[in-house]
């Protein structure tokens, strides 16, 4: 299976017209087969991750809303435009007019929730990180199997164009120097710090929900890792976290060095939640960045995470110190949330649906491994295992 070929267009729109393709005015017509999709609580990620990509979709409708609180779930279905609400979750999964259900709810909630999704025999569309560790993500991966589900964890990055096409470079280099990655990537940086502006009551910083700097952040520093270089990480050498004052279980930061496997490759990873405000460095690292280094090449992805938005790709030639080239491929401008609910649509609809989707579908083995690298790198920085 090759990597769908990405050819950076110098007619896409500019940032205004993104923004526009993002938060579209009204939906397309609806195709009477579209898939409908039930959503998990009225979380605030959903309009930019589910409900206006399917806006501009005619294959795919968001027909339902479940919360808990009756007057905020009737007023966030009004203004979205949700048809049916419910009060709880558990009716909206017996509700047999709806095919799937995308859950953002916190961490600690994944697990149970995708669980009865599957078994109430709804396809998932489930934000990452899958579920609080590694056996239970293993738990849904082998659950959605038996029954037949699709089941996608939300890396949406890997969907976008510039994603695509930053991996697509990566293996077109490997392939010039003999094919073997493990011969030819000699480490890879990722890095996502933010400046800290949620309070230590946050969602995120819940140890009872599977809170941490690593459970948010830390899944798309460690997915990109073997996304991009197509390598599995064998070891976790070292890792250090800094805790929340209110918790010390609980990261707030945390960085870590790790052995590719097959190589003597290290990866690094950084994420913060916790940076200073008044950092210059805390605004500059809000670019999350992926640097993947060879023996004569530098390939640097800035803002990898929301290529949508803004992002560059840099290929700097270690020899003469300068950059070879800057691309941009933002296509028909659309978000990384469209083209993810594209792929999963078509993964649900069509025989071959994941088969198209291959070299970027987030399967059951990379939910497995992204998740247990988390657990080791907590397990070496001597902070405990979600559970």
């Amino acid at each position: 299976m090759t990597t769908p070929t990405v050819v950076p267009s110098a007619e896409s729109p500019n940032l205004w017209g993104r923004i526009n393709l993002a938060k579209p005015k009204t939906a397309v017509p609806k195709a009477p087969n579209a898939l409908r999709i039930g959503q998990l609580s009225a979380a605030k990620i959903a309009p930019a991750s589910l409900l206006n990509p399917a806006k501009t979709l005619d294959n795919v409708e968001v027909v339902a809303l479940a919360a808990r609180d009756v007057t905020k779930a009737e007023e966030y279905a009004k203004l979205h435009g949700i048809p049916r609400t419910y009060t709880s979750y558990e009716a909206l999964l017996a509700d047999p007019e709806i095919d799937a259900v995308y859950i953002p709810l916190p961490n600690g909630l994944h697990h149970v929730w995708t669980k009865k999704a599957i078994l109430a025999g709804k396809h998932v569309l489930l934000e990452k990180p899958a579920a609080s560790n590694a056996t239970q993500t293993a738990d849904l991966v082998q659950l959605a199997k038996e029954k037949g589900i699709v089941l996608l964890e939300a890396f949406h990055y890997r969907f976008h164009p510039a994603g695509i096409y930053f991996q697509q470079i990566i293996r077109e280099h490997v392939n010039l120097h003999g094919g073997d990655p493990r011969a030819v990537i000699k480490g890879i940086h990722t890095e996502i710090s933010l400046p800290k502006i949620i309070g230590d009551d946050d969602i995120r910083f819940n140890w009872d929900l599977a809170g941490g700097a690593l459970m948010d952040l830390g899944t798309y520093t460690v997915n990109a890792i073997h996304y991009f270089t197509g390598l599995d990480i064998d070891s976790v050498d070292s890792a250090e976290a800094t805790t929340i004052p209110k918790d010390d279980r609980v990261d707030g930061k945390a960085r870590a060095t790790l052995t590719l496997k097959g190589t003597d490759a290290k990866a690094e990873l950084v994420v913060s939640l916790v940076q200073p405000l008044l950092s210059f460095s805390s605004w500059w690292n809000l670019f999350p960045n992926v640097e993947v280094e060879t023996e004569d090449k530098v390939f640097t992805f800035t803002m990898f995470a929301l290529p949508h938005v803004y992002h560059t790709i840099n290929i700097l030639d270690k020899r003469t110190g300068k950059k070879e080239e800057t691309i941009k491929a933002y296509q028909e401008g659309y978000s990384t949330y469209r083209y993810q609910l594209e792929a999963f649509v078509r993964a649900v609809k069509e025989k071959d649906g994941v088969e198209a989707s291959k070299s970027t579908w987030v399967s059951g083995a990379d939910s497995i491994e992204t998740q247990r690298v988390i657990d080791e790198i907590y397990k070496k920085a001597g902070l405990p295992v979600r559970e």
